[in-house]
C-alpha cells in the first residue's frame, strides 16, 4: 500500500486530490494504483508558497550539482 500524500493545508486543489487518491486506493472495481500515483504526484507538483518541496544545490552525496553556480 502506498502512503497517502498530505495536502497543503487550507489549499482546495490539494484536498480534493487526496479524497481522489483516497477513493483510487479502495479495494473494489474503482481501485487504480496508477490513478493514485497520478494524484500523489499532482500533490507533490502544485504549487504553494512556499513550496512543499524545494531542490537543493548540492547532489545527495554532498557535491555541487552540474547547474550550481560557484
Amino acid at each position: 500500500m502506498r502512503p497517502r500524500p498530505e495536502p497543503a493545508p487550507g489549499c482546495t486543489p490539494c484536498a480534493y486530490l487526496a479524497s481522489w487518491f483516497d477513493h483510487y486506493m479502495r479495494r473494489g472495481p474503482q481501485h487504480d494504483e496508477s490513478a493514485a500515483v497520478d494524484c500523489a504526484v499532482e500533490i507533490r507538483n502544485h504549487p504553494h508558497d512556499p513550496p512543499k518541496m524545494t531542490l537543493k544545490d548540492t547532489d545527495p552525496t554532498g557535491g555541487r550539482s552540474r547547474g550550481a553556480m560557484p
